[in-house]
């Protein structure tokens, strides 16, 4: 920068031209500046922080999802004994011989039981007797040797 000097004139001295102001110019050699050593310590601590800020928000949303999971499950449970009662009563047999009487049917005025003699899953042509049993056997023998005659 320039620095203008106005000197009064006097008869003495003819007008000079304005000069310049030479000061000499200092180099800064002190105040706050960020040393190049200090900059991965800072990028450290800046890391740390984010992280800090990161673990910190990612528990806060843990916790509200487990609260309303919580708060999920009991009106679940609350539900399911809801619906278990409505189930039981739904299922008993007062409410269903009513619900018959409602739609016309009667009580019967005796029971019957109907006796089924139980069916063989293999019809057999011949009563099982002792002589059945006896050609069974041979029958077995048969199959053994035509067996043996096929694989010769």
């Amino acid at each position: 920068m320039f620095r203008l000097r106005f000197r009064h004139r006097s008869s003495a001295t003819p007008a000079l031209p304005l000069e310049p102001d030479v000061r000499r110019s200092r180099n800064r050699r002190g105040g706050p500046r960020t040393p190049l050593p200090l900059l991965p310590i800072i990028a450290i601590a800046a890391g740390i922080g984010i992280a800090y800020v990161s673990q910190s928000a990612h528990a806060t949303k843990a916790t509200y999802q487990l609260t309303t999971l919580q708060a999920q499950q009991q009106q679940l449970v609350s539900l399911d004994q809801q619906l278990g009662d409505e189930l039981a009563r739904l299922q008993s047999s007062e409410r269903i011989v009513a619900a018959a009487q409602q739609l016309g049917m009667k009580p019967a005025s005796h029971w019957t039981y109907v006796e089924t003699k139980p069916q063989p899953v293999w019809p057999s042509s011949q009563p099982a007797t002792a002589a059945s049993h006896a050609a069974a056997g041979g029958a077995w023998q048969q199959l053994v040797g035509a067996l043996a005659g096929a694989a010769r």
